[in-house]
C-alpha cells in the first residue's frame, strides 16, 4: 500500500507542475482529478508497475502456501494430553511462525525433559502425519503458474525443516515451480533473523530490493523486512497476528496474482 500511495503522490506532483494556459490548477482540484483517474483505471497501470518492480517472489510455507498451523498445534496438544503433561503454552499464537527449536523451547522449558519428549514426539508425529495436499491454500497453483508465465523467479524460505518442506512440495505437486528452497535450519540464525532471506536472494541471484516476500507471521515479516525486502502478509486476522510491519496485507493468493500480473 505504501508503494501505491507513493506512485499516486508522484502523479499528483507531476500534475501540480502542469499549467493550463497561464494559470496553475488549484492543488485541491489536482488531487481530486488524480483521485478520479485512479478510480477509473489508473490503478491497473500501478499494479502492472508493481509487478515490474520485482524479479523474484519468495514464499513462506506454513500459513502461506499451506494452512497447516492449526493441524500442527492440535497434534502437539494431543500428544501432551496423552502423556498427561502440561505444555508450556496452550495458546496457538505462541507457536505461529516459529522454527521447531523455538516451538519446543516454548513447549518444554526444561532442556533435559525437552530432548526426551522431542525424540518421543517424532514417533507420535510419524503415526499422525499431516496430508499437506488437504491444506494447500486456495489459489496457490494458479498464482505460481502466473508468476512463471511472467518470468518471475520463485523461492521458498521456511523456518521449518527440509523433510517437511520437501514432503509438502511433493504432496501438493508444486516442487517444479520453485527455483530455490531454503530451510531456516540451514542458516546461522532462523527467523526472525534476516539470514534466510539474505541467503535465498543470493541463491536466486536477485538483489533483496527486487524480491517480494510473502509471509504471515510476525517472525517471518520481521525477517524479510530486516533483510531489506518488500513484504506482503497474508491476512491472519483469525489468529490476531501482528502484521503491522508488512508493506501490504493481502486476502490471499488471488489478490497477489491480480496485483502482480
Amino acid at each position: 500500500m505504501e508503494i501505491e500511495l507513493l506512485i499516486f503522490l508522484e502523479l499528483c506532483q507531476k500534475c501540480i507542475s502542469t499549467t493550463i494556459g497561464e494559470r496553475r490548477m488549484p492543488l485541491l482540484l489536482v488531487v481530486y482529478g488524480c483521485h478520479c483517474l485512479w478510480k477509473e483505471g489508473l490503478r491497473r497501470d500501478v499494479t502492472r508497475l508493481l509487478g515490474s518492480m520485482f524479479k523474484a517472489v519468495i514464499f513462506d510455507m506454513d500459513g502461506v502456501l499451506v494452512n497447516s498451523e492449526e493441524f500442527y498445534f492440535n497434534r502437539r496438544m494431543s500428544y501432551f494430553e496423552e502423556k498427561g503433561l502440561n505444555p508450556g503454552s496452550t495458546d496457538i499464537h505462541d507457536y505461529l511462525g516459529m522454527s521447531n527449536n523455538q516451538v519446543w523451547a516454548a513447549l518444554v522449558p526444561d532442556p533435559e525433559q525437552r530432548e526426551v519428549l522431542r525424540k518421543d514426539y517424532l514417533v507420535y508425529q510419524d503415526a499422525h502425519p499431516i496430508d499437506y495436499s488437504r491444506f494447500l491454500n486456495a489459489g496457490v497453483v494458479t498464482l505460481l503458474k502466473s508468476l512463471k508465465t511472467h518470468g518471475m523467479v520463485i523461492g521458498l524460505a521456511s523456518a521449518g525443516i527440509y523433510a517437511d518442506i520437501f514432503r509438502m512440495l511433493s504432496e501438493c505437486h508444486i516442487r517444479p515451480f520453485f527455483d530455490q528452497v531454503l530451510s531456516g535450519e540451514a542458516v546461522p540464525n532462523n527467523k526472525p533473523a534476516p539470514d534466510i532471506y539474505v541467503e535465498i536472494s543470493g541463491k536466486l541471484g536477485v538483489e533483496v530490493g527486487q524480491c517480494l516476500a510473502i509471509e504471515d507471521s510476525s517472525n517471518g515479516i520481521q525477517a524479510a523486512k530486516d533483510a531489506g525486502m518488500t513484504t506482503w502478509a497474508v491476512d491472519q486476522a483469525q489468529y490476531n497476528v501482528d502484521q503491522s510491519r508488512a508493506d501490504r496485507i493481502v486476502s490471499g493468493m488471488d489478490e497477489i496474482r491480480k496485483t502482480l500480473k
